[in-house]
This record gives C-alpha cells, structure tokens and sequence, in this order.
C-alpha cells in the first residue's frame, strides 16, 4: 500500500473514530434526560412551607422551656387582623406548650406574636420559642436574677 492510500486510510478512521465518540456522548447525554424526566415524575415529600400553603390556617406553637419547675408572669399574645388570642398565667409548670391557629381568610391575616416569660425563683435561666407550620421564627434564652424572655414576631411592609 502506498504512503498516500495509508494516509487517507488514516484520516478516515480519524473521522469514524470522531463520529463514533459523538453519535456516543449523544447517545449518554439523550440517557440523562431521560433520568431527569423519570425523576421528575416522581412523588416529592411536601416542606413545611408547601404544607402551609395547603392548609386554611397558620399554626403556631409556642414553648417556654426552663430548668426550673415553673416559670412567672406568662403572656403570649396572638394578633390576627380579624382573630387574637391572649393567654396570661402568674405561675405555670414547665415546659409550657400550646398551639394556636389563625384563618387565612384575609390579607396578612397574623399581624405579630409576643410572648414574654419570667424566670422562677428555682431557676437559672428561661427561654421562649415561636414557631410558625413548624418554621422556628422566633427564640430567646435569658439567665438571672429576675430575667424575662422575650419572642416576638411582626408582620410589616417593606424592610424590617
């Protein structure tokens, strides 16, 4: 065979190798999709904030903890724009644990939530923490003599 003919022989098993190693990576890549489209397809677990939105009303709940048996001066306020609740206790075992609900049948339907606790005589420290369908949105801890936690949450325009 000649010097010529091997040459081009060459450069057309260059070109089927180039071809074969396309049409392959197309083959792959046309796979991935595939994949992606069956994944897609597929049942996904619901967040807390898609769960939220399914429902008719927010849920909160509060938790007031302490290393005491006890805390003081409870008050958790809940302000909706058409539906508040108010809880005040002097003294209350610990944890303190309830759930509220407000109706998502207006705008904005929950202005803010405060809630405010004491600490006992027995303690060293007392926290509070709001949750929002699960979603912490507000906690603090305090330590003291006399030391109040204090979590509060509002709804407003704009930054804030």
């Amino acid at each position: 065979m000649s010097r010529s003919r091997r040459a081009q022989t060459g450069q057309v098993n260059m070109k089927l190798g180039r071809l074969a190693l396309a049409a392959s990576m197309a083959f792959i890549l046309s796979a991935c999709g595939v994949i992606k489209d069956s994944v897609d397809i597929l049942p996904k677990e619901q967040t807390n904030e898609e769960t939220a939105a399914n429902t008719d009303a927010i849920r909160i709940e509060v938790v007031v903890e302490s290393d005491g048996e006890s805390i003081v001066d409870l008050e958790v306020d809940i302000k909706g724009r058409k539906n508040s609740e108010q809880v005040k206790h002097a003294t209350t075992k610990t944890p303190y644990k309830e759930e509220f609900t407000v109706p998502k049948d207006v705008f904005l339907p929950l202005e803010a939530t405060h809630v405010t606790a004491g600490i006992a005589d027995d303690a060293s420290w007392v926290s509070c923490t709001v949750r929002y369908d699960g979603e912490v949105v507000a906690t603090h801890k305090a330590r003291g003599d006399g030391a109040k936690a204090v979590c509060d949450k509002k709804f407003q325009w704009g930054p804030g």
